[in-house]
């Protein structure tokens, strides 16, 4: 399959791209795709909302910075401003390939010890990249909110209404809640759903269901060591 067909047909067809994708392991054209739009969105962020405002937001969330006297904040906030934007720009492209990295270490863990599936590293890790597509769309719709959306109400961490977190009060939530909100999002389900498809697809023995289950079974046990981190520092 062509790239376009693959990237499409994950969308539509998810089954038959992830036939394509097991046999013939291409995995970066996703990843790419993500990292230029993130990159690109980073730096309209920059322009139309800014890493100042950004980061006055995070220190009026903190309780810490809101103990020190006006001195000490101006000061916090100029380190701030410099490290900032270099960790949001090396996050736009070094994050999601770490993350995915070990996602695929973990599904394969499970699909080759626990339930005996000869899938290979390569496999994996390729049906994991391409399990990302929807985030392309997200990435969008990201874009669309920037531009729309007055620049002091806009949440870098929480940049499109599609999850619960959106429609909650940062500052009166508690932090293990907004974290749990953050998580119960339209595009995160939709990824599961297409990990599921492909795992299963690539280690061809194992049945949709059984492949959901260990896919939603991880991610739940990954929510719940979130959260419990969130009210444990909260």
């Amino acid at each position: 399959m062509g790239e376009i067909a693959r990237l499409s047909g994950v969308l539509f067809e998810p089954s038959a791209a992830f036939r394509d994708i097991s046999t013939h392991t291409r995995w970066w054209p996703p990843l790419a795709i993500i990292a230029v739009l993130s990159l690109g969105f980073i730096f309209m962020f920059s322009q139309r909302v800014g890493f100042e405002r950004f980061v006055r937001q995070q220190m009026d969330l903190n309780p810490k910075i809101q103990q020190m006297d006006p001195a000490q904040r101006e000061q916090a906030l100029a380190v701030s401003m410099k490290i900032t934007p270099v960790i949001v720009y090396v996050a736009a492209v070094a994050a999601l390939p770490v993350i995915t990295l070990i996602v695929s270490a973990v599904f394969l863990l499970i699909f080759r010890t626990f339930l005996g599936a000869a899938v290979a590293f390569g496999q994996v890790f390729a049906v994991c990249c391409y399990a990302l597509v929807p985030y392309i769309l997200s990435s969008i719709m990201s874009f669309a909110v920037l531009m729309l959306k007055d620049p002091d109400q806009f949440d870098l961490q929480n940049p499109s209404p599609t999850n619960i977190a959106a429609f909650l009060d940062v500052t009166s939530t508690p932090k293990w809640e907004y974290s749990l909100a953050t998580s119960i999002d339209v595009f995160t389900f939709w990824v599961l759903v297409l990990l599921a498809t492909g795992l299963s697809v690539a280690s061809r023995k194992i049945s949709w269901a059984t492949s959901l289950t260990c896919v939603v079974g991880s991610w739940a046990l990954y929510i719940l060591i979130k959260v419990g981190l969130a009210a444990a520092f909260s």
